[in-house]
């Protein structure tokens, strides 16, 4: 993953370059001046933190970056965190800001959430329309001929702003949610020329100038709440986008994961192989999340035993990250209530049969 850091040479940016190393293994971080071009490399940029005590700059190639790459995660480093300067960072795209007086802990956990979708911090201000003039909706690209026609269906709500179909209003949730284009066509049943010109319709719809910018203004709109919660509950959340920050873990055939009454210092979830719940002599396996039920048991302890009955990748997550999850994800919360009261049911039905 490459990290790109834009500040003034100095002490402050040495520091925080080394402090972004501890993100994760495979990290490498790029750090740029605002003096130079900062995108004159050709590579591809996972995150962009920025130093956003010069303002005109870091505004300047936070929009850049949101033209190079729509929905590309960026963090802002501020002195003084006041709303006027936040909205105006919101505005360019950015998905997250932070006092320099936090902690190192604090970005780092800020930078896991953007990794993630999400916003830093959950109380963000969103704007919608108070948008710099080279973001204007006529800069966007047009949508492929080729294509439109799959979606003409939806065009007629370009003539009433912020009125979406429903259809559009699956395509957002989705992107709000960090899906790519092939993954929201694949779950749609839609080719991605279609995915590309709902987008297209939605940011003219609600004036908005980047995929960053949608995703916010869609957290604004109660249809996509509702849309979320319907995957939610439908147990269809991404956990991959909500752990994009950890690494798989491989574990060989006959491994234990946990023991029951073990701590339960950890949720899993199975990337790939399959796991046996010993006690209740289930197995589970790609796509489910495990240690769920203890992360919230009065004593904290695991219910049961887990083990490997092949070779497994699975993502770990601490247990304070999990609640950090919990409290600041509201779909990911919906998501593990929802598990854990279908698990519990199917326990019940097990002791009374």
């Amino acid at each position: 993953m490459l990290i790109l850091f834009v500040a003034p040479t100095g002490l402050f940016r040495d520091g925080v370059a080394r402090l972004l190393t501890d993100l994760g293994e495979h990290v490498d971080v790029r750090c740029a001046d605002y003096a130079s071009n900062v995108f004159e490399r050709e590579e591809r940029v996972d995150l962009i933190v920025l130093d956003g005590d010069y303002l005109p700059d870091a505004l300047s190639v936070a929009t850049a970056s949101q033209r190079l790459s729509a929905g590309l995660p960026v963090l802002v480093l501020l002195t003084a965190v006041d709303p006027q300067t936040v909205d105006q960072f919101v505005s360019a795209g950015v998905a997250g800001h932070l006092g320099k007086s936090e902690s190192g802990r604090a970005l780092l956990d800020a930078l896991r959430l953007l990794l993630a979708g999400s916003r830093y911090p959950a109380s963000a201000p969103l704007v919608l329309d108070a948008l710099p003039p080279e973001m204007a909706t006529n800069d966007l690209p047009a949508p492929d001929a080729s294509t439109s026609a799959d979606a003409s269906g939806d065009a007629c709500a370009d003539s009433k702003p912020h009125v979406l179909t429903p259809r559009q209003i699956q395509v957002l949730a989705l992107a709000a949610r960090g899906e790519t284009n092939k993954s929201i066509a694949k779950q749609l049943n839609i080719t991605e020329g279609t995915v590309k010109v709902h987008l297209y319709t939605v940011y003219k719809a609600l004036k908005v100038g980047s995929r960053g910018q949608a995703s916010v203004a869609a957290a604004r709109l109660r249809q996509i709440g509702d849309a979320q919660l319907h995957h939610a509950l439908d147990g269809r959340l991404s956990i991959g986008r909500l752990l994009a920050f950890t690494m798989p873990t491989r574990f060989r055939s006959g491994e234990v994961l946990f023991h029951k009454n073990d701590p339960s210092d950890a949720l899993y979830y199975v990337v790939r192989g399959t796991v046996s719940l010993l006690e209740i002599n289930i197995e589970v396996g790609q796509g489910t999340v495990l240690g769920e039920i203890g992360l919230f048991s009065p004593d904290h302890r695991r219910t049961c035993t887990a083990r490997c009955i092949s070779d497994c990748e699975l993502l770990m997550v601490s247990a304070t990250d999990a609640m950090r999850l919990y409290y600041q994800d509201p779909e990911f919360a919906t998501y593990l209530i929802h598990l854990i009261t279908r698990r519990l049911e199917a326990d019940k039905l097990r002791a009374s049969s």
